[in-house]
């Protein structure tokens, strides 16, 4: 009898599914595409859940072998040569500059999960971090320029280096070169093609070799984690902890904006030498210790999933330059350039941080934060990665706490500082 119930139900199930998949198929994609309507909003959002989804679910069948991030960066090209409109992100409902608040909100929540000690321990990674992109500038600015030329090996440079600030620097450097001024973003749009796939292969390799040493009792979970991020209690508290009964999403969120906003206030304050995004990071993790904030805010407001899945597709709505066009007149540059620059990044940080005493699969992957862009890459390619090697929470945790503060900080010495500084020079030298 309940076999009987069961395959009805199943059967019940398939043919919803089918009559729902249906209805979407030929209102959302068929009647738009045939331009018999257009997007509504709930369309536009749908259509970049279902890349983001897809993505996951290739990265669970082939556990992690192919990364999400890889899989929807594909999907949103083809969706932008096919179905999306290129103001998606307006037509789902997202604000031009709410991502970019999102990111500071993000940033100062991962803060919040590192400790004082803990990002001082991390000098090994800024350290292998310029290696990494002082590997790229060497390949890139000899090899490289013997192949594709001095101009074009000189845009290229920055971008490979880092992330959109340093793109946009040197495309205002060559505003007057229409063929470098798609070089300069396209290097930045595209490299994570390459880096995304490399940093998930080193972390699995990675991620086994720390597990094995752990099950065979070789590791102990509190003594590889700082003793802050396990307890969750900041060493210099001065404000009082905040009763249960308000920590409410309202009120956690509220702390964290303020951090945010003094964030922006000290860029401000900096001129701009350094970036409200390292200064998130910074006041998450003082904000802990004093005892303002919790930990990991925006899970305990229950918000963290909205807030990154708008982020991912702010970063891959970012795609929709990569056309046809673009892609055929580039390709043998970006094939030659992004390949030196692996070589370069390798050649460099693997020694440098085997030196300091990191694996080779570490230090390689710090050092490829360069080309994957930073957060919310990072975050991203750390969590996943950690999730699917761990069998339980307790290894999720471990590889987490070993991944995460790492590769956050080169994405962000890569990003926000080191390849900025390189733009700079770079535009006064060559151009």
């Amino acid at each position: 009898m309940d076999s009987k119930l069961n395959s009805k139900r199943i059967t019940m199930a398939v043919v919803v599914g089918l009559l729902m998949a249906l209805s979407i198929g030929y209102f959302t994609f068929y009647k738009p595409m045939t331009g018999q309507s257009q997007l509504t909003t709930q369309d536009a959002f749908m259509l970049m859940l279902v890349a983001l989804a897809l993505g996951e679910v290739v990265s669970i069948k082939t556990k992690a072998l192919i990364p999400s991030i890889f899989v929807s960066a594909a999907l949103f090209i083809v969706g932008f040569w096919t179905l999306f409109p290129q103001d998606i992100l307006a037509m789902a409902g997202i604000a031009p500059n709410m991502p970019g608040l999102f990111v500071m909100i993000m940033v100062t929540h991962l803060g919040t999960m590192l400790d004082k000690d803990e990002l001082i321990a991390q000098w090994k990674t800024v350290v292998v971090t310029f290696a990494g992109m002082a590997g790229i500038v060497l390949m890139v600015m000899t090899v490289g320029r013997m192949i594709v030329g001095t101009e074009i090996a000189a845009v290229s440079t920055p971008p490979l280096t880092g992330g959109l600030v340093s793109a946009i620097v040197m495309q205002g450097a060559v505003k007057d070169n229409e063929f470098l001024f798609i070089i300069a973003m396209a290097m930045y749009v595209l490299q994570g093609f390459v880096g995304f796939p490399l940093i998930n292969y080193c972390l699995k390799i990675e991620g086994q070799n720390v597990l094995k040493k752990y099950r065979a009792g070789e590791l102990d979970l509190n003594q590889f984690t700082t003793k802050t991020a396990v307890s969750g209690q900041g060493k210099y508290r001065i404000f009082p902890e905040t009763p249960k009964e308000y920590q409410t999403e309202a009120i956690v969120l509220l702390k964290t904006l303020v951090l945010v906003i003094i964030s922006g206030y000290l860029e401000a304050l900096t001129k701009g030498a350094v970036s409200k995004y390292v200064f998130c990071l910074l006041m998450g993790v003082l904000g802990t210790e004093l005892g303002f904030i919790e930990r990991k805010p925006l899970e305990l407001s229950r918000s963290f999933g909205l807030f990154i899945t708008i982020i991912m597709m702010f970063v891959f709505a970012g795609l929709k330059s990569v056309t046809p066009d673009v892609l055929k007149s580039i390709a043998f540059t970006f094939a030659v350039l992004i390949s030196l620059a692996t070589v370069g990044i390798a050649l460099l940080s693997i020694p440098v941080g085997k030196a300091l005493g990191l694996s080779k699969a570490m230090s390689f992957a710090i050092g490829l934060g360069s080309i994957a862009g930073g957060f919310p890459a990072s975050y991203v390619l750390s969590n996943e990665s950690a999730k699917l090697q761990g069998q339980n929470e307790e290894e999720f945790k471990l590889l987490l706490d070993h991944f995460l503060p790492k590769t956050l900080v080169s994405g962000f010495v890569s990003a926000t500082s080191g390849s900025v500084i390189i733009a700079g020079l770079f535009a006064s030298m060559f151009f």
